[in-house]
């Protein structure tokens, strides 16, 4: 069975990414999972959708599950913060652009007390088209960087990504990937 499926299109028609475009494998929650499990000093980055639910259940709620799981700080964007702290969860408040520009130094990690600085980044509810111009950011600018995006469209931009899909295949891929990292 192959590990990879057919290349998938842009959600948003304007998205050109150019030659090289993130994969979709198979079964994301498995590979996705081993990925996040290898990454020395992964970092969720957390936008906006953080204030709706997926299936009934809020999407605050997946963020914090897969921080707690790898042992990754998470940035909130937007006004997210106090969803987090209202859980309990120790989230960092910074802008988008801000933390995609911080990300570009090879040495960077937002919490100085861990090392190494972060090798992978993961994004969750944020706007499509401030995702995809964050992703093509750091694909030109931070090589060092392995992006995956945990949404439900697809980004070109990013290493690894989602396929498009609907909210009740998302909400099982995130579940499945909550449950595959342990």
């Amino acid at each position: 069975m192959p590990l990879l499926s057919i290349r998938a299109s842009p959600w948003q028609w304007g998205n050109v990414p150019g030659p090289t475009m993130a994969s979709c494998p198979d079964n994301p929650p498995r590979v996705f999972s081993a990925m996040i499990k290898r990454a020395k000093n992964p970092l969720l980055i957390v936008g906006s959708y953080m204030c709706s639910e997926l299936g009934g259940r809020p999407l605050v709620d997946y963020a914090i599950e897969i921080a707690r799981k790898v042992n990754c700080p998470i940035v909130a964007t937007a006004h997210t913060l106090k969803l987090f702290l209202d859980k309990g969860f120790p989230a960092v408040s910074m802008s988008l652009v801000d933390i995609v520009n911080r990300l570009q130094d090879p040495g960077f990690t937002v919490d100085p007390s861990k090392a190494p600085p972060h090798d992978m980044v993961m994004f969750l509810g944020i706007r499509y088209e401030f995702e995809s111009q964050s992703l093509a950011t750091l694909k030109h600018f931070a090589p060092h960087l392995k992006t995956l995006t945990l949404c439900k469209w697809y980004h070109p931009n990013a290493d690894w990504s989602f396929p498009n899909i609907k909210d009740e295949e998302w909400k099982k891929f995130l579940d499945e990937l909550i449950q595959a990292l342990g």
